[in-house]
Formats: C-alpha cells, structure tokens, sequence
C-alpha cells in the first residue's frame, strides 16, 4: 500500500474530505477536522466554512470529472439543502479570489442551485504539487461585464427560461445592486418610469461597447431569432405598438434622439432594418465614457444626406412589408424626415401625385446603390404588382406621357419587348442629387464629343476682305473677357444672352476649319454634335434627342465654368438637315417629326446661353426662322485668285511663283479641293521617291472634279 505524504495540502483536503463525507456539519466532527481545515484555509486566504466547500468541490471534481452544483455538496455531506444555501456566499468568496468558476450555466439568478462549479486546472495542479497559489482578485465591474451580466439575463428571457416577470424582477434586482454604474445610472434617470425603454437601451448599449450583435457575441443562439430582438425584450402586451412606433418614427427614443435606424445587406440580397444608438444617445448614456464608444463623426454635405435618405427609403420597402399602403407610408415618413434636403423639397414641389414620386426615390435609389437601369416592369411592380392600374402607368411611360418623362426627370430606353424597356434618371435628376459634382456621375456627354482645343492643329486659312473682316471681329468677341462683358450687358437690356453663329457656303471653302481655329485661338472647347445619332427608329425619340443635346451642352458649360475654362463652342456641322425649311405635315409622319424637331431646335436657340455655331452648304434651302436666330452670318464665297494663289503657296513650297500664278488662274478650286491636290502631291512623292513636275500637278488638278458629260437623251425623237 503506498501511503499518502503528510503534511501536504493534498493530504489535508483528502483527510479533511473523509471526515466530512455525510457529517452533516456536525459540531464534533467539526472539531476533529479542525486541523486540516485551518491548514486549508491558510492555503486559500479564506475562513474554515470556505475551506469546507473548497475540499467538497476539489475532492467531487475529481471524482466525477464533472462539475459541482449546491445539490451535489448537499449530498455529499448528507445534510439539508436549504441549509446549504445559506452559505452560498462562501462560494461567492471562492469565485471572487478566482479558486473556482461557474461553469454551467442552468439558471440566471446569482449562484442558482443547479449552477456548476469547478476549481481550475492550475489551482488544482498548485494542489497536487504543493505550491503556493497565485491569487488573482477579480477585477472591478466595467462598464462592458455589467452590460454582459444584464444581457445574459436578457438572453436567458429569450430563450424562455423564466417568465417575464421573472425576467423584469431581475432586471430590477440588477438596478438596484449597481445603481452607482455610470451606464445604469444614467439610464435610469433617463427612463425610469419606463422598463420597456431601459431593456431596448441596456441590450443596444452593449452591441456599441462590443461594436456587433451581443447575442452573437455571447455564442447564444435562439431558435426561431427575430431580425429585431429588441422587440422581444419589451413587454409583450406593448410589442406590436411599439413596433410600429418605432418604424413610424413617433417612439420616444426615435424622437428623442436616442435611436436611428440600420441598415445591413443580407448574402441572399435584400437588407435587414435595424436599430441602433445615435451618437448623441452615446454620449447621455455612457457620458465620460462616450468617447470610447463615438466613431469618427464627419461633416456630412447636402449629397451625402440626400443619398442616405434614399438608401433609407429603398431599404426600408425592401425588408418590409409589400403592401402598397406601407410603401406610401414610407414615402410620407422619409419625405417628413428628410423635407429639408434640396432634392426633397424640389421633387415634392414639382410632382404632387405620390406614385411619381415613388418612381422617381425608386430609380433614384436604384442609381446610388448599384449604379444600374431597371426595367420599366419592375419599377412598376414595385408599387403596383400588377394591379389594373399597372398597365396604364406603363401605356403613359412608352408614349413619353408620363410627367415623369414630360418634365425630363426620367429616360425611357424603350425595346422592341415593351416590357424590357429600361428606366432610369435623366441627367437633369442627376444634377439635382449631386448639384456643383454631377458632372462626375453623368455619362451622357461622350469624349468623343469633345474636342480640345489644346489639340486641335493650327492652320493659317485665307478669305476674302469681306469675311476676314467678319472673322475677326467673331474671333474678338469669343475672347472669354469680351464675352462675359457682352454677355453682361445684354442681359441688363433683357435680351437674350447666347451668340449663334451660321457660317453657310460653297463646299471647301473652310468653313469647320474657321470653328477650329476660332476655337484653339480662343481657347473655347468644341461639343461636336454628331448629327446622324439624333435621328431615332422610334416615334418621338429623336425629339428628345435633339432636347437633350442642349441639356448636355448647358450641363458642359457649368463644368467648364467650374473648372475655370471658357465656355464651350456647341458644333451642329453639317447642319443642312435641321434648319431647312419646314414641311407640309400632310406628307407624313416623317415631316411632323423633322418640323417637331426644328421647332425644338429654335426654341433651345431662343434660350441659348453659350455660343452655337451651325456650319451649312444650302444656305437657300435654310427656314426663315432661323435667319432671326442666327446672330452672326458669314457668307463664304470660293477664293478668288489671289486667295487661290496664297492658299497654293502656303501649301507647295516648291512650286515657284509663276506655276502658283497658273495653276490658280486656270483651275478655280475651293481650299478644300486645292487640299486634296496637295495629299495626292504627297503620296506620288512617296511612291515615287521623287517630287512631281507641275505637268504632273496639272494633271493631278484635272482629275480633281468629276467631268460634266452632256445630257442623253432616252426614248424617240420625233
């Protein structure tokens, strides 16, 4: 038999432990483990009834490999659990110099007695080696461990292990005892009439101390969780009206500023509303301690809120409720919240019928979210799911009806599948959601449409006295400075402030050329319209295309204006097609839409802010409104011979004087004709390897223009 050592702590608590198995405290034995039961106790710092429980938990842990509960110490010593329980609190000291834990969690209230304990693995190695124990006092109650222990009660309501009363009594008790904690006590005076208020507060409080979902945190899962808990931690008489307080933005944490909604995205899509703590419910709840708890708050611009309000607004008619009367009732909240923001208060100015306003916030929201169109059937489907009236909102969309389109707040991008045809928000909205910065977001105004005038080639062109008279006196008033003032004083005398300019003409004679070096010599950029991309297959488009040239070219001069640049040149090269004369409409639909367009085109001339330059070959075909709208005129005859002459020299610096002379008496080119003489000059060098005679030139010059062979007649001649 191998026999224990003595005078060691474990064979102390082993003899100890023998004595005391069924003694139900008994005085006498009592006395007989005195001995070892003092020796325990200065080895745990503690009184003789602590060691008592110290002995009974070490010597049951080991024996059962399993934690000890008040049942199994009762058992032990064969004596009454009640009477047990009265010296819980030698258990609580036990715990306080950290010689055992609480292990099993079974019930809430404070050292429960189906509560497990255990002593750790270092104390009982301390134990078994007879060493010393290194004693650590439990810490102070922190804001956080407070926060963690009225949460666990919270989480044990939840998870439907007391009743509500029991659960508010203890929530009380808990008040009570730690009434001098900074986060109580401010909560409480805060709402302390209000149990529902407090609860909502305490759990919410410790999601921003741990910054996450304290459940989660504490590894609690409930069956059947509901996406908001605080709901559930309230009374269950109040839960559905303050639910719906809360949504309705009319709860008294919402209008005192305690609470705001969250928002986070769900993996499967969608969004989860939730609520959170303001920053100025952290600072009355936490006060000293807020600044641990505030994040970095950043002064928000007019366009940060604005795009919050209708993250807000799509979110919430996304995670709630379907029916078309909450998704109004969110409109009328969000618009309500946020009516001081621009874009609100102008939307609700413009358009009094609630279901454009939707589908405006709708697309809107759309937009700042993802960046992308929607088609025109879900955008519908949103609000009206099909119903009868459906159908009609999508009729008014397609025939460009809806005010929506009418005031060009919306762009249908229509498909041959009615129900493909895309919506989304026009430049216009654009510019309203992010004022002096749209220009970042809008698309519209390709680069392809902009020409530099930093690249644009400097070349020296020759007219006649009569139009470089005219030429420079546009150059003059192009200069951004001359422009300005001019601007200035027409608009003092109430008249119109845009300066258009035609220049009209024979073919080649330099006209597009005159615009780009009007353009680099005043350093004005060129918004080039493409006039082929404004016509449209389908009824109506091309209207709206013509509309929404001038709305890009006003948008264009507010982003150069911003930039410091000079206003930019609107280009309508070519312009033949838009400003000949109207048509009979009984010729068809293809003349009411050619007259619609003009009509729109001399009305955005009447407007016009900038300057406009519209270049023409059939001046003679032009429409007489026009020529009022046209303030500058410029008439560009061919080049007489000494323009000829100077056009050649400039271009063929080997030709001498005498062949310059004749090749410009004898053929009378255009400057553009005299160009393509010039590259094919060019390419024969090339080819060749050496420069062309002027024969050869000659000869280059008659092949230039297409021979006029005399007219055949088809048929009998009699």
């Amino acid at each position: 038999m191998i026999m224990n050592e003595k005078h060691t702590i474990l064979s102390a608590i082993i003899a100890a432990s023998e004595k005391l198995e069924g003694s139900k405290l008994d005085d006498s034995i009592l006395k007989d483990v005195k001995e070892e039961l003092c020796m325990i106790a200065e080895y745990i710092k503690l009184d003789e009834i602590s060691a008592i429980f110290f002995t009974i938990i070490f010597v049951l842990q080991n024996q059962r490999l399993s934690s000890v509960n008040m049942h199994n110490i009762a058992e032990f010593l064969d004596y009454s659990f009640l009477h047990i329980l009265e010296y819980r609190k030698k258990i609580d000291e036990l715990e306080k110099k950290s010689l055992v834990y609480m292990q099993d969690l079974r019930n809430v209230s404070h050292h429960p007695e189906n509560n497990g304990y255990k002593i750790s693995g270092t104390v009982l190695n301390n134990v078994i080696d007879n060493e010393p124990i290194v004693f650590v006092e439990e810490g102070e109650k922190t804001t956080e461990s407070i926060l963690q222990e009225l949460v666990f009660i919270q989480s044990s309501y939840l998870n439907k292990v007391m009743s509500f009363s029991e659960y508010k009594r203890q929530i009380s008790t808990f008040e009570r005892k730690n009434s001098e904690a900074e986060v109580i006590k401010n909560i409480m005076k805060l709402f302390l009439n209000d149990f529902d208020s407090r609860a909502i507060l305490y759990y919410l409080s410790l999601c921003v101390v741990i910054d996450g979902d304290a459940f989660e945190a504490e590894g609690r899962n409930r069956e059947s969780r509901s996406e908001n808990v605080i709901f559930e931690l309230i009374s269950p008489q109040k839960k559905f009206s303050r639910r719906k307080a809360l949504y309705d933005d009319t709860d008294s944490l919402i209008k005192k500023k305690y609470l705001e909604r969250v928002y986070e995205g769900r993996s499967g899509g969608g969004c989860k509303v939730s609520f959170g703590i303001t920053s100025e419910g952290i600072k009355k709840i936490f006060k000293s301690e807020a600044k641990l708890y505030l994040k970095q708050d950043f002064a928000l611009t007019e366009t940060d809120k604005t795009i919050s309000a209708l993250m807000e607004f799509g979110f919430e008619y996304e995670s709630g409720n379907s029916e078309r009367f909450s998704k109004i009732s969110n409109l009328e909240r969000v618009e309500k919240k946020y009516k001081d923001l621009n874009f609100f208060k102008t939307i609700q100015n413009i358009f009094s019928i609630e279901s454009s306003r939707f589908f405006l916030y709708d697309c809107a929201y759309n937009y700042v979210s993802t960046g992308c169109e929607r088609t025109l059937a879900n955008i519908l489907n949103d609000y009206y799911h099909q119903r009868s009236c459906y159908f009609g909102e999508l009729r008014l969309f397609l025939n460009d009806e809806h005010e929506l389109v009418e005031k060009g707040f919306l762009e249908i991008d229509k498909n041959q599948n009615m129900e493909r045809s895309r919506a989304s928000i026009s430049d216009k909205t654009i510019e309203l959601l992010y004022g002096e910065n749209a220009d970042v977001y809008i698309k519209t105004i390709a680069d392809r449409s902009i020409i530099e005038n930093e690249k644009i080639k400097e070349k020296t062109l020759f007219y006649s006295l009569a139009v470089q008279k005219q030429i420079d006196m546009l150059r003059e008033s192009m200069r951004q400075e001359n422009f300005e003032a001019m601007q200035d004083r027409l608009s003092k005398k109430g008249l119109a402030k845009g300066v258009a300019i035609l220049l009209y003409g024979a073919p080649g004679t330099g006209k597009t050329e005159t615009v780009y070096q009007l353009a680099k010599q005043t350093r004005h950029k060129i918004f080039h319209v493409d006039i082929a991309e404004s016509k449209s297959m389908w009824f109506g488009e091309s209207e709206k295309k013509i509309k929404k040239i001038f709305t890009d070219y006003e948008l264009f001069c507010k982003t150069c204006k911003r930039h410091g640049e000079n206003t930019p040149i609107l280009l309508f090269n070519e312009a033949d097609a838009l400003i000949a004369k109207r048509k009979d409409i009984d010729s068809g639909s293809c003349a009411q839409t050619e007259n619609s367009i003009q009509n729109i085109l001399l009305e955005e001339m009447e407007k016009l802010e900038g300057i406009m330059i519209a270049t023409t070959n059939l001046c003679e075909n032009m429409d007489k409104a026009f020529e009022r709208r046209f303030l500058f005129k410029v008439k560009y005859e061919k080049p007489n011979r000494e323009a000829r002459e100077n056009i050649w020299r400039s271009k063929m610096n080997g030709l001498d004087d005498e062949n310059i002379t004749k090749l410009a008496e004898q053929f009378d080119f255009s400057g553009g004709e005299i160009d393509n003489i010039v590259r094919k000059y060019e390419m024969n060098e090339i080819i060749k390897g050496t420069q062309p005679r002027y024969e050869e030139i000659v000869e280059l010059c008659k092949t230039e223009r297409l021979e006029k062979s005399e007219s055949r007649r088809v048929g009998f001649c009699v």
